[in-house]
């Protein structure tokens, strides 16, 4: 299973949603795009089931990093 998680300011997930199959996990977390209800940042997360994770961080100021 792909799970994709969403948190705000560093607080535990708000939304966690769980894909079977690769591609739809891959095209929603292509979807997040902005730090939504957040004061200062969104963190989102894609885990593998290999166990590989991949982080998107959106800052209120525009800054963006990705792992």
């Amino acid at each position: 299973m792909y799970k994709l998680t969403i948190a705000y300011d560093g607080n535990a997930p708000l939304i966690t949603e769980t894909y079977s199959d690769a591609l739809t996990a891959v095209h929603s977390f292509d979807k997040c795009s902005d730090f939504g209800d957040a004061k200062e940042y969104a963190t989102y997360n894609l885990s593998e089931p290999s166990g590989k994770m991949h982080t998107k961080n959106f800052y209120r100021n525009g800054k963006v990093s990705q792992k």
